[in-house]
C-alpha cells in the first residue's frame, strides 16, 4: 500500500512540476480565397483533356519562436472537372485533400481525394493517405499511399 501510495504522489507530482515553456509565434492563416483555374493536359492521356480546379481553401502556417516555418496544413472545399477535348465527356471530382506540407512549402502529405500523378501509375484519383515525393510537372506526386487509386485515363476512356 505504501509503495502504491508512494508511486501515485510520484507520478502526481511529475503532472504539478513547473515545465519549461516551448514557445512558438502565432501560426499563419491565410483566410479562405475561392478561386477558379483551367489547366491543359495534352499529354496525360492518350486524349487531351482539360482540368478546371475551384474552389474555397484555407492555409495556416506553423512557426517557430523566431518565425520560421516549420510545417502547413491547407484544405477547404476543392473540386476538379476533367473534360475529354475530343468528345466534351467530363467527369467531377471532389478533390478536398486536406494537405500537409514541411517547413520549406513542400506537400509531403496527403489525405482523402485528389488527382495527382502516381509513381509508376500516371494520373490517378486516388483516395486514402498519400505519401508525396517530389513533383511531377509541378503537382504533388504520390510516392505510396494507404488508400485506393484508379487510373484517370480508365475513368475517362
Amino acid at each position: 500500500m505504501r509503495r502504491t501510495l508512494a508511486a501515485l504522489l510520484l507520478i502526481s507530482g511529475a503532472f504539478v512540476l513547473p515545465t519549461a515553456q516551448v514557445s512558438a509565434e502565432p501560426p499563419q492563416i491565410s483566410p479562405p480565397s475561392s478561386f477558379e483555374v483551367v489547366i491543359p493536359f495534352p499529354d496525360v492521356c492518350a486524349f487531351r483533356m482539360t482540368a478546371v480546379v475551384r474552389g474555397r481553401t484555407l492555409a495556416i502556417t506553423f512557426l517557430d519562436a523566431s518565425g520560421n516555418a516549420v510545417r502547413g496544413f491547407a484544405g477547404g472545399q476543392l473540386f476538379v472537372t476533367w473534360t475529354r477535348d475530343d468528345t466534351a465527356f467530363s467527369r467531377t471530382f471532389a478533390i478536398s485533400g486536406p494537405t500537409f506540407f514541411d517547413a520549406s512549402g513542400v506537400a509531403v502529405l496527403g489525405t482523402g481525394r485528389w488527382t495527382t500523378p502516381m509513381v509508376d501509375a500516371g494520373w490517378v484519383l486516388a483516395a486514402g493517405h498519400l505519401t508525396f515525393d517530389g513533383t511531377q510537372d509541378g503537382f504533388a506526386l504520390i510516392s505510396t499511399m494507404n488508400g485506393h487509386a484508379v487510373s484517370l485515363c480508365d475513368l475517362m476512356g
